[in-house]
């Protein structure tokens, strides 16, 4: 074989998938097996630094949570936890369907008050802040007699 193994297939080696092709190279070619070795010592150190630091990490939780007989407690208590959860998953829907809503008649007092100050507000000619408004453009529009506007218009057209 003229061409070294890819990454690809370095990897597939790893995992165990060897192909008799890519074993024949490997024993040929002194490239490929320097780079399998490396990679497993690669490999084989990273295992071993996994593997301490999970030893120091249990041995240091143990140090901190106490001895293992602890753990029916936790277990009995995490299941007491799960009951009241499905306890109140129950109870909060019956407790709503039990709950009363206010007096219907009330209710239909209260609404018939709020249209009531609806239709007040829109069947007002002129909205409420601008009354002040209209009834100064009212006084302007009147002469000193009395005259409306357009009376006032008319006598001075016919000057």
């Amino acid at each position: 074989m003229s061409r070294h193994l890819s990454s690809q297939r370095i990897s597939m080696w790893m995992m165990g998938e060897r192909a008799v092709d890519d074993e024949r190279h490997v024993r040929e070619c002194a490239e490929c097996a320097g780079e399998l070795a490396r990679f497993e010592a690669t490999l084989s150190r990273f295992r071993g630094s996994v593997q301490q630091w999970s030893d120091r990490h249990a041995a240091a939780s143990e140090r901190v949570a106490g001895p293992v007989r602890n753990a029916p407690i936790m277990w009995r208590l995490r299941w007491a936890a799960v009951a009241a959860l499905v306890l109140l998953a129950v109870l909060v829907p019956i407790v709503r369907v039990t709950h009363r809503p206010p007096a219907r008649a009330a209710m239909a007092q209260a609404d018939a008050q709020l249209l009531e100050e609806v239709d007040a507000g829109v069947s007002r000619p002129v909205p409420l802040p601008m009354e002040p408004l209209l009834q100064l453009v009212a006084s302007d529009t009147s002469d000193t007699t009395g005259a409306t506007g357009k009376e006032n218009h008319e006598t001075k057209q016919q000057k």
